[in-house]
């Protein structure tokens, strides 16, 4: 048995867990909040047997997309006197971070 932590995006949120939920996959959801751009995403917690990993593993290649978004930098003062200056950076979000971990023993009580 292994144990699928995923965390994904808040934007790929719905159609990830819709597509589990169709496959017959129960799973816990856990909120959060991403370091870098501090934006909101989900982490999935999803228990299946070991043959099952690679349909789950599919599932979240299908729904959780990346993309580039354009974020300000930190602004930097040029010279003194002058007001600070930012540019945008182009940033790679989304897609999924998943960990299959093994699962020793299970127990429902």
């Amino acid at each position: 048995m292994k144990l699928i932590a995923a965390i994904i995006q808040q934007e790929d949120a719905n159609e990830a867990t819709a597509e589990l939920l169709q496959n017959g996959y129960k799973i816990t959801k856990l909120r959060g909040i991403g370091g870098f751009l501090e934006e909101g995403n989900l982490v999935l917690l999803i228990g299946v047997e070991d043959a099952h990993v690679p349909k789950v593993l599919q599932i979240f290649q299908k729904t959780c997309v990346a993309r580039d978004r354009y974020i300000n930098a930190l602004p930097f003062v040029p010279m003194e006197g002058m007001p600070p200056l930012s540019f945008p950076v182009k940033v790679t979000v989304g897609g999924a971070k998943i960990f299959v971990l093994p699962v020793e023993e299970f127990h429902m009580l």
